[in-house]
């Protein structure tokens, strides 16, 4: 039986294979490398916001499937309403999806300007 951060790491690496190719990866990397620092500095409520005002939905898209949300609508919504204890378990599981979606961003996608 597979642990968390095992299925959180096989559902990463399928969301950013899937972007390999792209037009986009060279921003997709920029953000997956940025984004867990953000997420730490700002929480995840702020840090969803600032995402979605940056038209970084394909991120965000990936980062509520690997943390276990349904969609990104799901995640912004539990972030904003959730309390204390369910935020805070958000966040971690928010930031340990977004640490496996830089680990492959980095390791998959090349990251140059066409």
């Amino acid at each position: 039986m597979p642990t968390r951060e095992q299925e959180r790491a096989q559902r990463a690496h399928a969301r950013v294979a899937g972007r390999k190719g792209g037009g986009q990866e060279a921003e997709y990397k920029r953000f997956c490398q940025r984004f867990p620092a953000l997420l730490q500095s700002c929480g995840l409520a702020q840090a969803v916001a600032f995402a979605e005002a940056k038209d970084q939905a394909p991120y965000l898209d990936d980062l509520a499937c690997v943390a276990g949300a349904c969609n990104r609508e799901t995640l912004a919504a539990q972030a904003r309403e959730a309390g204390l204890a369910r935020y805070q378990k958000l966040s971690r599981d928010a930031l340990s999806a977004a640490a496996w979606l830089k680990r492959y961003a980095e390791a998959l996608l090349d990251g140059k300007q066409p």
